[in-house]
């Protein structure tokens, strides 16, 4: 069989390859692309938590040594606002009464990922959750 005959047989064969490989790799761009937000989502909570551990480790107490997280838990509100998240229920910053120096300032936020990809929110939905514990000062 001669050479033009042969490129005849095989016209097609580059965009049927392509239409078999094309899924496979935006699967595996979506999928790079979703783990990268929800890791950047991780590392938010975490700020959020830290800050909120903070705020609320400096914060003076009410009288009678109570505790009052609102400052904490408005700091972590506002961490988590810039991102475009939310604290789920649960979200809380505490620390046991009478809450004095060295007592232990805990600050719990959770937060739920939600993907953006139609076929993926039974495999990404997840809960993020991070707790920072620092000495009220």
């Amino acid at each position: 069989m001669n050479r033009a005959g042969r490129q005849k047989n095989q016209r097609g064969t580059s965009t049927l390859e392509f239409i078999v490989v094309l899924p496979t790799l935006l699967f595996v761009f979506f999928a790079i692309m979703e783990l990268s937000r929800a890791w950047l989502t991780v590392n938010i909570v975490t700020t959020a938590s830290r800050e909120g551990a903070r705020t609320g480790s400096v914060t003076p107490p009410l009288p009678g040594d109570v505790f009052d997280p609102t400052d904490a838990e408005v700091r972590i509100d506002e961490i988590l606002a810039t991102a475009n998240l939310s604290a789920d229920p649960g979200t809380d910053v505490t620390c046991p009464t009478p809450c004095v120096t060295g007592s232990e300032v805990q600050a719990d936020v959770r937060v739920t990922f939600n993907t953006v990809l139609p076929f993926l929110p039974m495999l990404l939905d997840i809960g993020i959750n991070r707790t920072t514990t620092m000495r009220y000062e």
